[in-house]
């Protein structure tokens, strides 16, 4: 049992715990260009609302799906699905974009180094989407976090402190909700970032194999959700109800086919559960913008 137990999360951390230095610049899977100032076309009719929705994370967000090559994001069935939902409220219906930055075997912490980076940044790509601006970001990560944090331990071993594992997340949502809107952008004095309605929604650490294997990472994985979730709910620290929390939408089983063969990424159904099913929680915040 205990063969085959490392010779899972070798596997495991062959594809998906790499984690870099402040150096480290792995392949970014991301659709969003390095400027993103679109305006919207005139027309003699006046447009829906248009609502911008970024997703960012690690490989869970860029859809990684091993031993697949290609990429199965869950952004554009969370774009159709929310689309959807609205055009069978009204005809004039507000128009939802959605865009992604995954950055596969990243942690929290390292996002977190790299916040101004203007390829794979999330403040950086917060402050360029202008014209209409973001209106919600979502952001799912701290899967390698646990992984970093307990892959050296024995399934007995001590317990890590949750709250320092899950503080980079919560900086990350930090970033984005108390960026200064008096801050340029690309040096141009006229554009500026306002983020005063600006959303953001925490999606829980999702189980898999390793945390099955492992009580350590099943417990520290619980505790991080559970303080995320607590922080969402507190008035004294969401931000003023500006950060939202949502269960990560379906629990881990080594037979269900959302799930990759690795134990730890989603297959391509996976994804568009994901995507299908975040898609309640984000137009409820979205109906407070409306």
């Amino acid at each position: 049992m205990r063969t085959e137990s490392i010779a899972l999360f070798t596997t495991i951390a062959a594809t998906s715990f790499i984690l870099g230095t402040r150096s480290f610049r792995p392949t970014i899977q991301s659709n969003l260009k390095r400027s993103s100032h679109l305006k919207m076309a005139s027309s003699t009719k006046t447009p829906p609302k248009s609502i911008r929705i970024l997703c960012y994370g690690d490989s869970l967000t860029a859809g990684t799906s091993p031993p697949m090559n290609q990429l199965y994001p869950y952004g554009p069935h969370l774009e159709r699905e929310l689309n959807r939902l609205y055009s069978l409220e009204s005809d004039d219906a507000p128009s939802i974009v959605v865009r992604w930055r995954g950055l596969p075997g990243w942690t929290a912490s390292t996002m977190v180094d790299y916040l101004d980076d203007p390829t794979v940044g999330l403040r950086s790509a917060v402050n360029s989407i202008r014209d209409p601006s973001l209106s919600l970001v979502i952001i799912l990560a701290g899967t390698n976090d646990i992984g970093m944090l307990t892959s050296s331990m024995t399934p007995s071993g001590d317990d890590v402190d949750f709250e320092t594992a899950t503080e980079p997340i919560l900086s990350l949502h930090k970033a984005c909700l108390e960026s200064d809107s008096g801050d340029d952008i690309g040096g141009n004095p006229e554009i500026e970032v306002d983020s005063d309605e600006l959303r953001s929604l925490a999606v829980g650490i999702p189980g898999s194999a390793w945390q099955q294997m492992n009580p350590s990472a099943q417990k520290l994985s619980n505790n991080m959700n559970e303080l995320l979730k607590s922080v969402a709910s507190s008035p004294i620290s969401n931000f003023g109800g500006r950060l939202s929390f949502a269960d990560f939408p379906f629990a881990y089983a080594r037979e269900d086919s959302k799930w990759s063969t690795d134990g730890l990424h989603l297959s391509p159904e996976g994804y568009k559960v994901l995507g299908v099913e975040l898609a309640s929680s984000v137009k409820k915040i979205l109906d407070g913008l409306l």
